[in-house]
């Protein structure tokens, strides 16, 4: 049984349902559309790929509407010869953001909610469009005895692309108190885009000097869910750029994601927040990812996950040219992974070749890393605290330009700042022809034919040795460490 629900799309999809259940007559309309499931850890999210339009007759408006049974059948058949789900999605002219079924909309859906599961093998997913601000409401069909069906309501639907939306379901994610802790933030863009940013779930991608600096800033917004994401431990050569950590943590062996959790959780300022060190596969029950990771091989994940399971990427990085001991130019570049844009591939973040090289362990055998030339971007891990506030502030800024769009203007490109030149570069194309992300593999979600996880031998050998030196801790500390982090949770 699904307990945690949420349906996405692409703006092109969302474009296409506004303009054919948007009326100029005002009365209600309705389609059907394809469906392909996105599981993630404790959340499955309905990806909407295709919208089958009624012919001719197979509609019937009078006010409200009603659909043939050759409808019905005919989009079934369609979805079940591509291995989708189905779905519904009716409109409601006058109303305004979720929208929930009332008893003539109950009735209609649950009465081919039995057939859709026989001939799809998936449940039937109902819409609900909100023709006054073309808000979304949502629920999936399960069975829950023999011949009766019960709709579980979404948390949420977002449409993504230049501009990230999301109709939240009040019901279950609550509109977040508001407190003094966030006047001067809600005074810069208003008190409905902080409700809707504060209850986004958001996830940061590497720990490291970047990851720290976004993390802290998403906590000071008024994010309340945040999930953190990096296998590395905290040491020595970090002090100079990892914000709050100290030789204590060095000492403790700690790891940079429970550091990050426990720093957020004391520059929160939203009533209720929670910031959790979880693994790759709670990523795809976030809303919007930060990609703070200098590696391909998560690059290439997080890739999958913007186009095939719509979920947005914020990713940046930082090249510094320090050859011969002299600085001679930095520079920092963000955009944005999303359909519509370009991918992380066709912007040059990261080399395919390069992937299967950290998969079989080469990228952490120095042997490797030596015999590499000297440029190459492997070995260019020069940084300093200064770059990494540039770089976090202008993912941030990005972020808060998809979620806010700030005069109405939402996606800005990717952009590249030069230090030595004080200049910005823009790309405003989206990917190279025949791109695989924005093509062939946007929003198929599980059903990606493409394998990007895996055992990480590094991952697993810093792991064993916290746990080593955990377990020469004294039995108090151990304690006390476990306690901190039963706060945490």
């Amino acid at each position: 049984m699904i307990t945690r629900f949420s349906v996405a799309m692409t703006s092109d999809t969302a474009q296409h349902l506004t303009d054919h259940l948007r009326r100029a007559d005002g009365q209600e309309d309705c389609a059907f559309v394809l469906w392909r499931p996105s599981s993630g850890a404790s959340r499955t999210t309905a990806l909407l790929t295709e919208v089958v339009l009624p012919r001719e007759g197979e509609r019937i408006v009078h006010g409200t509407v009603d659909f043939t049974s050759a409808y019905f059948l005919r989009a079934a058949a369609l979805a079940a010869e591509h291995g989708c789900g189905l779905g519904f999605i009716h409109a409601h002219p006058k109303g305004r953001g979720w929208q929930r079924l009332n008893t003539i909309d109950h009735e209609a859906e649950v009465s081919f909610a039995a057939q859709t599961q026989v001939i799809t093998g998936r449940p039937l997913v109902g819409l609900t469009f909100a023709g006054t601000d073309a808000g979304f409401g949502a629920r999936i069909w399960q069975q829950q005895a023999p011949r009766r069906y019960a709709p579980t309501e979404a948390e949420s639907v977002r449409v993504v692309g230049g501009h990230l939306t999301v109709t939240f379901n009040n019901r279950l994610l609550s509109v977040p108190l508001a407190t003094n802790r966030q006047l001067r933030t809600v005074s810069a863009w208003g008190q409905a885009a902080q409700d809707d940013l504060a209850r986004l779930h958001v996830g940061v991608v590497g720990c490291g000097s970047v990851g720290m600096l976004v993390v802290e800033a998403l906590a000071r917004t008024g994010i309340q869910n945040l999930s953190l994401f990096d296998f590395d431990t905290v040491e020595e050569l970090n002090l100079d750029r990892l914000l709050n950590a100290t030789i204590r943590d060095v000492r403790l062996h700690r790891a940079k994601a429970r550091l990050a959790a426990r720093s957020a959780c004391r520059a929160a300022t939203a009533a209720a927040f929670r910031a959790e060190p979880d693994g790759f596969t709670a990523a795809a029950d976030c809303d919007v990812i930060f990609s703070c990771v200098d590696r391909p091989w998560p690059r290439a994940v997080l890739n999958l996950l913007a186009y095939a399971h719509l979920i947005p990427v914020v990713d940046g990085g930082i090249a510094v040219d320090a050859r011969g001991g002299r600085l001679r130019g930095a520079e920092w570049r963000a955009h944005i992974a999303a359909p519509g844009r370009a991918c992380l591939e066709c912007l040059g973040q990261y080399d395919p070749a390069h992937v299967q090289a950290e998969r079989d362990g080469s990228l952490d055998d120095p042997a490797y890393i030596t015999g590499l030339p000297a440029d190459h971007p492997l070995r260019r891990k020069e940084n300093v605290f200064v770059f990494s506030t540039s770089a976090a502030a202008a993912q941030l800024n990005q972020f808060v330009t998809m979620t806010t769009a700030p005069g109405g203007i939402a996606d800005t490109g990717a952009h590249l700042y030069h230090l030595t030149t004080a200049t910005l570069d823009h790309r405003e194309d989206g990917c190279e022809t025949g791109c695989l992300y924005d093509g062939m593999l946007r929003a198929l979600g599980d059903d990606a034919p493409v394998t990007v996880t895996g055992r990480h031998r590094a991952a697993e050998l810093a792991r064993a040795a916290r746990a080593r030196a955990v377990r020469r801790w004294p039995l108090r500390a151990r304690r006390a460490v476990d306690d901190l982090l039963h706060r945490l949770r």
